[in-house]
């Protein structure tokens, strides 16, 4: 699995992505998780959008997986 390393085009995977939530996984390189939480806000924006809501992450080498779940 090949982490996004750029946040746009994270972005636009969250935006075009028309599978099931259970299925989806969003991985973040590492540098992507700035200290104040900006990219991931800005992606978060994205998932809301969806209806989805964080549910983890699993920690990499180098990166995170992040799994959502529908909100209720």
């Amino acid at each position: 699995m090949d982490p996004f390393t750029e946040l746009e085009a994270a972005r636009t995977a969250i935006a075009t992505y028309t599978g099931s939530v259970e299925d989806f996984a969003l991985p973040i390189a590492d540098s992507l998780n700035d200290p104040l939480g900006m990219n991931m806000a800005i992606l978060l924006d994205a998932l809301l959008d969806k209806g989805w809501e964080p549910a983890g992450f699993e920690q990499q080498d180098g990166y995170r997986i992040y799994r959502y779940a529908r909100t209720e």
